[in-house]
This record gives structure tokens, sequence and C-alpha cells, in this order.
């Protein structure tokens, strides 16, 4: 009998063991270096950290930090392979410099709209590198990629309207493809982080710069730039991505939990980004900017006078030629 009971007590402790072990608890940290005021890319951030927090009954936590309350834009993939964060919400201009492939989407005048971008997205173009790239050297992984809205003009004096607009100005750049970019151009860049962008219109120290929308609304440089110039510069994108040994030490459920609402955190950005396209040029006027509307031999020119650095770019990167191919095949006939 001592025995029987001895067995049942080690059998039910074991049981109780792996009841514990099962609900273990994970706490992330979540940083990204924009404001909630992006309304398009903060509300799907907010909806994928609610998501994961649901359906895995509280066994995640995730701390979000925003407005580089951590780290700023440069730092965050940094901060990722160290481990010092969890999860980011990258823009690619930023960490282009240390992964050139990321500036496919700040080649000039590459992708025709949003959809063109998405529909490259889609048929793999992360696949042709890039995800293995960021895993293999920067210990991150891919968990989604959504849109940001085009790149625009946004200019302080004069409309940008030919590609002759563009010589002799001081342009804020983000990254260096857009700034080789702008120099091709004639302008002549230098490197400002969006939360400098309204001080540096509003002295003067810059003419101009290529931002998509929601950055000329979510910074007010309404405020302080009179025109947009509608010109599609590039299409950037919002990659979400995790630490690779956080990810590894994370269970398959919580894997699959946190993928399905990466999944839909994408789906939710790009519908919104669709939206704000238009609900924002009308606002931009009744805020009393002047949208330009630069019409189709202009944008030809402007092609033609950057096409260099596309050029130039492919033939610095692995697989330079078949990322191109892609956004060829892809594009809308």
């Amino acid at each position: 009998m001592k025995i029987k009971s001895m067995l049942s007590l080690l059998v039910a402790a074991y049981a109780m063991s792996g009841s514990v072990a099962a609900q273990d608890t994970y706490e992330l940290t979540f940083s990204t270096y924009l404001p909630p005021s992006y309304e398009y890319v903060w509300k799907p951030i907010e909806d994928f950290v609610a998501q994961i927090e649901e359906e895995s009954d509280g066994r995640v936590k995730i701390n979000v930090f925003h407005s580089a309350q951590l780290f700023d834009g440069y730092d965050e993939l940094p901060a990722l392979s160290r481990g010092d964060v969890d999860l980011v919400n990258l823009t690619t201009t930023y960490p282009s410099g240390t992964v050139p492939e990321l500036s496919i989407f700040t080649l000039p005048f590459l992708f025709d709209d949003v959809e063109h971008l998405t529909t490259t997205l889609d048929n793999g173009l992360f696949d042709l590198g890039i995800n293995e790239k960021l895993q293999e050297e920067h210990n991150a992984v891919v968990l989604g990629v959504a849109p940001w809205d085009p790149y625009e003009f946004y200019s302080r004096r004069n409309p940008i309207n030919t590609a002759e607009d563009i010589e002799g100005l001081v342009w804020a750049s983000t990254g260096a493809i857009d700034a080789e970019a702008i120099q091709a151009l004639g302008g002549s860049p230098t490197s400002l982080a969006s939360s400098e962008l309204y001080l540096a219109f509003d002295r003067g120290v810059i003419d101009a710069t290529p931002r998509p929308l929601l950055t000329g609304m979510g910074r007010n440089l309404y405020e302080v730039a009179k025109y947009i110039s509608l010109v599609n510069f590039g299409v950037d994108v919002s990659l979400l991505a995790i630490n690779k040994d956080t990810w590894d030490n994370l269970p398959a459920d919580i894997q699959e939990i946190i993928q399905k609402a990466a999944q839909q955190r994408d789906q939710t950005q790009q519908e919104l980004v669709n939206n704000f396209i238009d609900e924002s040029i009308k606002k931009y006027e009744e805020l009393g900017m002047t949208v330009e509307r630069v019409d189709g031999e202009n944008l030809d020119a402007m092609r033609s006078n950057s096409r260099s650095v596309i050029d130039n770019w492919a033939a610095s990167v692995d697989n330079g030629e078949a990322y191109l191919e892609l956004v060829e095949q892809t594009r809308a006939k």
C-alpha cells in the first residue's frame, strides 16, 4: 500500500510539473521608432499585440515602446540582432546601409504604386535573399512585410514638377540609395531622420525631401512645407521582425499564434494604406498645401536621369538582376 501511495504521489507530481511547464509565460519587448500618430502603422501594431496576448490566453505579454523611447530607426536592427529587444517594426530605409538589398524599396521610380509592390511581395521578393541574410547575418526572423504609402516630394518654396526643379535644392534623405538618386537628379542630399524634418524645413536648412504622405501628416510638415508633388519616388515597407534566439526558444503553438497575428497585421496595414492615400491628399489640400500631379513625360525624364542608381544597385547586391526581373514580371501591362 505504501509503495502504491508513493507511486501515486510521484505520478501526480510529474503531471503537475508538466502542467506548469505547459503554461510557461513569455514577456517580450517590442520597439518602434514610430509614434502613434502614424495611424496606419500604429493601429495594426496594436491589433497584432492584442491578438497575440488574447489567443495565447495571457501566456505572452508584449511591452511596446514607441516614438524611439528605446531606439531610433537607425538603431533598431542592431538592437534586435543583439537581443536588446525581441520585436521591432523596421522601416527598411534605415537598415539599408547594412542590408543593401533592402534599398530596393527606395530605388527611384522602380515601383508603379502600392499594388505593384505588394504583388512582388506576394510573389516571393524576400525569398530572393533578404530573409536568409537577415537571419544569418543579423539574427532576425521576418514575421511580416506591409507597404507604406509612396514617397512623394515635399518642397518649401517652389513645386517640383520637372526634373530641372530638383536641381540645386538641399534634400533631406533617409538612406544611401535615395541620397544617391537625389544626387543623380541634381539635388544635394543630407541625411535626416523624420523627427528632424519639421525644424529643418522651418529654419530653411532643407528645401525638399522625399517622404511618404504619412510622414508629412504625422510630423506636421504641412505647417512648414507648401507643396507636395506626387511622383511615386519609392514605396517603402514596414518590416515586422523578431530576434532569432527569442523565436527559436518559443514553443510551436506560440510561434503559430505570432505568425497568424503577423499575417493579419500585414493585411490590415495594406487596407489602411489604400484608404489613407486618397484621404490624406484631400486633407493636405484642406490644410492649404498645393498638391502637384507630375505628368508622365516629366516622370519619364526623372526616371531616365536616375536609372544609373538602379543599375548600380543591381550590380552590387547578390541576385540583383533576379529582383529587378521579378519587379518587371509583376508590373501591370
